[in-house]
């Protein structure tokens, strides 16, 4: 499916360095999320060799927290039939919210001047 040597973009690859390596990604999402959550795409778009996909991801079974949704979204470079560049993007707050690691509602009230006080 990826070429060899392709090239990841975004916050989770960018720690991960320039070796990414696919399978390490998906496991660790599916530890982190209690499983394989449920994927929905809204937009699917192609413009030559270029594809976007936005998505939403509802995890239901996570064994600690009640079920949540977050979004992303994804653009690939596809050349001879494989991925060979590949940015993606995830609603980080809305992950680790709905993961307990953040209060609900990180966003609005970080927006209206207040501040997050971890204990």
């Amino acid at each position: 499916m990826f070429s060899d040597g392709t090239e990841a973009t975004g916050p989770v690859s960018n720690l991960m360095g320039k070796q990414f390596i696919a399978a390490d990604f998906v496991s660790t999402m599916k530890a982190l999320l209690g499983g394989a959550p449920e994927f929905t795409f809204r937009v699917f778009e192609e413009a030559g060799p270029w594809v976007i996909t936005c998505f939403d991801v509802h995890v239901a079974n996570h064994p600690y927290r009640p079920p949540f949704d977050f979004d992303g979204q994804m653009i690939f470079k596809v050349e001879d039939g494989k991925i060979s560049a590949i940015h993606s993007s995830l609603n980080y707050i809305k992950l680790f919210e709905g993961l307990g690691q953040m209060p609900p509602d990180t966003l609005p009230v970080c927006l209206s001047g207040a501040e997050l006080v971890w204990k």
